[in-house]
């Protein structure tokens, strides 16, 4: 089924979905996706005001949201947008884990790590995934077709030279989905990952200033472009949550064009 049936056929209707870090980027465009395939849509985001931008952008396109402050690295706040979530909407369907530290995409060599720094992104990233899961379990397993997708990177498969507690943490993704899914199956609870390439702003800003760069990254992506954060990746996600795919479940799906092929 492509994406313009699931939209048309309002596929996700009846659905609620919780997207960490959804205030910008990726999660937004996941939100959007999420929400034009019918689904009602709940905005985790540590500052508000982005997550309220994500709110009017999901009622554009006629769905349902609301928008929660939280922090991951604060199971409470994960509890606390959970609760949200079930009083103004009765379930929650639907969870993608997206928030990510600031700090992930900047070159740093394992000797310049100080502790604090290299637990800041471990409480984000890998610690936030755990908390989402452990706050969003009762929920999903009572909606009898609940979805969790977390948000992986090819740097937890082939290793990242300067970016060690980045590659360390999707690594731990990867396992933490393949667990869960084993654990969760029999609730019904599938639970995948997708480890996307996506042009986001800070990315378009890079380029912009870099264009041989530009040039010749893209150059090692067999469809020729980098992802759009809606259409390429919302996408993806919004697939991996309807009923049919009920059958997938501890998968990591390269969505990145192409750019990494190795099983």
């Amino acid at each position: 089924m492509n994406m313009n049936e699931l939209t048309r056929n309002k596929s996700l209707a009846g659905k609620t979905a919780l997207i960490t870090g959804a205030g910008g980027g990726i999660g937004r465009g996941i939100a959007l996706e999420l929400a034009a395939a019918g689904a009602r849509i709940v905005i985790v985001a540590r500052r508000g005001a982005t997550g309220e931008e994500t709110a009017r952008l999901v009622r554009a396109e006629g769905a349902e949201a609301l928008s929660v402050e939280g922090d991951v690295t604060r199971l409470e706040d994960m509890h606390n947008a959970v609760k949200a979530t079930l009083e103004r909407f009765g379930s929650l369907d639907i969870l993608v884990h997206n928030a990510t530290h600031g700090a992930s995409g900047h070159p740093k060599q394992l000797q310049d790590f100080d502790d604090a720094d290299w637990d800041a992104q471990v409480a984000v990233d890998l610690a936030g995934a755990h908390h989402c899961a452990l706050a969003g379990y009762e929920a999903l397993r009572t909606s009898g077709q609940g979805r969790v997708i977390l948000l992986c990177s090819t740097f937890g498969l082939h290793g990242a030279a300067l970016n060690p507690a980045y590659a360390a943490i999707k690594g731990g993704i990867r396992g933490l989905t393949k667990a869960l899914a084993r654990e969760w199956g029999p609730q019904g609870i599938t639970v995948n990952a997708i480890s996307p390439s996506a042009l986001t702003a800070a990315s378009a800003a890079f380029f912009e200033l870099n264009p041989v760069l530009r040039d010749s990254y893209i150059a090692n992506f067999p469809l020729g472009r980098m992802g759009d954060e809606r259409q390429d990746i919302g996408q993806a996600v919004a697939s991996l949550c309807v009923p049919g795919m009920g059958y997938v479940t501890g998968q990591v799906i390269q969505v990145d064009g192409g750019l990494y092929t190795a099983v």
